[in-house]
């Protein structure tokens, strides 16, 4: 274990506690990567499309990027879930789960995930649910 003892690991260690220890970056949840960092970063600056998600017993505001596609507003959605929630198992999988569910903006179902969310005109504050998604039958 020579890279313990090594004072370049040594100086990184204390420049992340440091920024770690910021009171600006206190309220951060502890799970956010480099795309919630960026959304918060364009939410200070107003670059952002704030949205609902309506769920049966409550209503959760998410932010997306204005670039952002279908598969980045399920991954937020799967977070905001995530921290809002304390009895989805560790075993979940979103991906079986996104197979099966669609979200949905009024009557647009938004079931390509690669199509930016501007194609499908998400408007700020607009009202974001999950809903089942509605498969064609395979043609013989």
């Amino acid at each position: 274990m020579d890279w313990i003892a090594n004072p370049l690991y040594d100086d990184i260690k204390n420049l992340l506690q440091e920024i770690l220890g910021d009171p600006l970056l206190s309220d951060l949840p502890d799970d956010m990567d480099i795309y919630d960092i960026k959304c918060q970063i364009s939410k200070l600056r107003g670059h952002v499309i704030n949205l609902y998600l309506v769920r049966p017993n409550s209503k959760i505001r998410i932010a997306v990027l204005h670039n952002a596609t279908v598969s980045d507003l399920q991954r937020t959605v799967s977070k905001a879930i995530l921290r809002n929630s304390n009895t989805i198992p560790k075993s979940f999988s979103w991906r079986y789960f996104w197979r099966r569910q669609c979200l949905a903006i009024g009557s647009t179902m938004l079931c390509e995930q690669t199509k930016l969310l501007v194609h499908y005109d998400v408007k700020n504050n607009d009202s974001v649910r999950i809903t089942r998604r509605v498969r064609r039958p395979k043609r013989r």
